[in-house]
């Protein structure tokens, strides 16, 4: 069973995305941001406070170096079925669009800097650094559940049920793969910047979400693939580290 303090830092810390969230539907529901990048503005308290805090515990390092070693060449193999899934969203949305460049920068840094950042720093950071203390795979899949349920809030936007839970089934996936990433010993800055470019592309698609499902559908078989792939390699690790210390 886990620790119940340890069970409620992690209920805390959801708790606390959720209701930052609300709060931030809340204001886009009373004001109606024409902007897009305005749209996100309740969430950048959050953003703060997490930057503040891992400057005062002086944490950055601690989230933000590679904790393997690897030669670029080699890291960015590693990373390659990131940047070419990345690749195939941006060719089947066909571009980006916007009203213009500086609108196309200002969504790319709300995305990133914001939503991207505080939720990779809770789920990625805090929450599976917490939950590391049980295990690398129940920090890897409840993280990954909690970061995936969090996106059910979308409902009260008005999502439909269909697209929403395709799109939890998703950030679980995804979540598994970032969070697989971490423990695999990347940075969460990778995870951010992927996060970021990710929602940046979605947002600014001319392609309508209904039009490119069989897209959707093949991405995400992919990124299953890469998971199983970054588990297969952690737990290949973890056996032969235990054997060494043996």
């Amino acid at each position: 069973m886990m620790k119940s303090k340890l069970l409620w830092k992690v209920i805390g810390l959801e708790i606390l995305v959720i209701f930052w969230f609300l709060v931030n539907g809340a204001y886009v529901s009373v004001t109606h941001p024409a902007a897009h990048y305005l749209q996100f503005l309740g969430i950048v308290p959050l953003a703060i406070g997490i930057a503040f805090y891992l400057t005062k515990t002086k944490k950055w390092q601690h989230f933000f170096s590679f904790q393997q070693n690897m030669s670029f060449r080699t890291r960015i193999l590693f990373l390659s079925p990131l940047l070419l899934y990345l690749l195939i969203i941006l060719i089947g949305n066909k571009g980006v669009h916007g009203s213009s460049t500086v609108d196309l920068v200002l969504i790319l840094l709300t995305q990133t800097l914001v939503i991207a950042f505080v939720e990779e720093m809770v789920f990625r950071g805090f929450i599976l650094n917490l939950l590391l203390a049980k295990s690398y795979k129940v920090a890897v899949l409840l993280s990954s559940f909690l970061f995936a349920f969090t996106h059910s809030l979308n409902m009260l936007n008005g999502q439909s049920v269909a697209n929403t839970i395709f799109q939890i089934l998703f950030a679980f996936v995804i979540g598994l793969v970032l969070a697989l990433l971490i423990v695999n010993g990347q940075s969460i800055g990778v995870t951010i910047v992927f996060h970021g470019l990710n929602n940046f592309f979605q947002f600014t698609s001319p392609v309508e979400a209904n039009d490119s499902l069989l897209i959707n559908y093949a991405l995400l078989l992919f990124l299953s693939g890469y998971a199983l792939y970054l588990w297969n390699r952690k737990s290949t690790l973890s056996v032969s580290h235990n054997q060494v210390s043996g």
